[in-house]
């Protein structure tokens, strides 16, 4: 598994040439992007090409992919990246009920034929409103229930919602394509002060990478949704990271 890095971590630090400065400063070769940065595809490829680091997934919201598929398409291909991920679903646009969110992992299977197309899979990453119901009943599991939906899990989001990680990484380690690392204490309230650098919070890391050691999860994204001090969330992350994978197999 590569240890790589989230530009949402960033995303307050300049435009796209800043925050990648910034990311490979930190050691990061790979990243995950976000968005299209109100950039067009060629603009987008041709500032992260001049950086030199390697786009190893690409995140997309709800909004981009059904107005600015094709731009995603093409970004991808000039990126030579096969991962998107669709992260977000505005508050305004989720459904209330199971078949309402049927109707949502049907159209991401929709998406994900379509990108299948193009040699690019479709993965689903989870917050916290996509968790709640019985076992087998949630909006994940109705986006999973998608033969061709993959996972990113969110390891904070898991733990402040009190779902066993390691647990949830096991029974769906054959859709597990990369997880957001991020660490939480959901003793320290309920907002963004939840939030903690990588072997800060109370996530148990060890059991989350033995579990992911037996998935086919290839990139750990670091992030922190606020942090206040980016460089050391970043180089903290990393050395986390790195020093934690030794041994596992």
């Amino acid at each position: 598994m590569r240890v790589s890095a989230q530009l949402y971590t960033v995303r307050q630090c300049g435009d796209l040439a800043d925050q990648l400065r910034l990311v490979a400063a930190c050691g990061f070769e790979d990243i995950e992007t976000t968005g299209l940065h109100e950039l067009n595809p060629q603009q987008m490829a041709g500032t992260i090409h001049q950086s030199g680091l390697n786009v190893r997934s690409a995140h997309f919201d709800w909004e981009e992919f059904d107005t600015r598929f094709d731009d995603i398409v093409e970004v991808m291909d000039l990126l030579e990246c096969q991962v998107a991920v669709m992260p977000w679903l505005a508050p305004q646009a989720r459904p209330d009920t199971a078949r309402g969110w049927m109707a949502v992992s049907g159209q991401l299977s929709e998406w994900a034929d379509r990108l299948s197309g193009h040699g690019i899979r479709l993965a689903y990453h989870n917050h916290d409103f996509d968790l709640v119901g019985a076992e087998g009943e949630t909006p994940l599991d109705q986006a999973l229930s998608q033969g061709n939906i993959y996972w990113q899990p969110d390891i904070g989001w898991l733990q402040v919602t009190g779902v066993d990680a390691a647990a949830m990484i096991k029974r769906h380690a054959d859709r597990i394509l990369s997880v957001h690392a991020k660490d939480a204490d959901p003793d320290c309230g309920t907002g963004d002060e939840r939030w903690r650098n990588l072997g800060e919070g109370v996530v148990d890391w060890d059991a989350v990478l033995k579990a992911l050691a037996d998935s086919n999860c290839s990139d750990l994204f670091v992030e922190h949704d606020e942090t206040l001090d980016h460089r050391r969330t970043l180089n903290t992350g990393r050395g986390f990271l790195t020093e934690r994978l030794i041994g596992i197999t």
